[in-house]
């Protein structure tokens, strides 16, 4: 019997449902959605495209967890970079933020990539994160990324069951897949896709057939 009333989700473009086509502002046809509905329990997605683990992390330590709450938590991928900035910018959706996540060779930085983005990504460039960017992931490495995404699941780990939260944890790749609680038959979600030839959108997002796949397979191998 489920013992929550509401399942909250959280991740990057992946769980938000990029290129599902309803996305605005979240997916109802992604496997937490599916699951939440299959559960008919109240839905909240709090994922967004781009997200860095700390950005995931940021995320779910802000809400307010309890113990009629199910998080599921796609973590993404490792070298992805959260940070802090100390002055405010505008971000993709044009509202004030002082957050900002890194990638290395993120389109965020290529003015030409998305039409819709162009001014975010022209203020990029005027603040020099390109540059900064690149320094960081010139001097940083892989043992630097599993041990700040390990720190970020430890510290959300610790926050929900501080709450009496339920929770799962499952790896957008395989680079974390041996941290999470689950896996998608041992793979992160996206090489599972990938090795299902399920169909993707043009910027690489697994589509429908890809998140009603994963929400059988869940169902079917995690006591939820």
């Amino acid at each position: 019997m489920t013992q929550f009333n509401r399942l909250v989700s959280a991740g990057c473009s992946f769980i938000h449902g990029s290129e599902l086509g309803d996305e605005v502002p979240y997916s109802q046809s992604t496997y937490p959605a599916l699951i939440a509905k299959h559960l008919k329990v109240d839905y909240n997605c709090i994922a967004y495209p781009s997200a860095s683990n700390q950005g995931i992390a940021k995320q779910i330590l802000e809400s307010k967890a309890d113990w009629q709450s199910f998080y599921i938590v796609q973590w993404t991928y490792p070298s992805r970079f959260g940070v802090h900035l100390n002055q405010s910018m505008k971000d993709k959706n044009k509202q004030p933020t002082t957050w900002l996540d890194l990638a290395p060779n993120s389109w965020d930085y290529d003015i030409k990539a998305f039409h819709e983005y162009r001014e975010y990504s022209q203020q990029l460039n005027e603040m020099g994160i390109p540059e900064l960017s690149k320094k960081i992931y010139t001097y940083t490495g892989h043992k630097q990324y599993m041990f700040q995404t390990e720190l970020c699941m430890r510290a959300v780990k610790g926050y929900l069951d501080s709450q009496g939260a339920h929770y799962l944890f499952l790896p957008a790749c395989n680079d974390i897949a041996e941290l999470t609680m689950h896996s998608f038959q041992g793979k992160g979600f996206i090489e599972w896709c990938t090795d299902k030839n399920f169909p993707v959108g043009p910027h690489k997002h697994p589509l429908q057939q890809a998140h009603q796949e994963a929400f059988a397979l869940l169902l079917d191998t995690v006591n939820i």
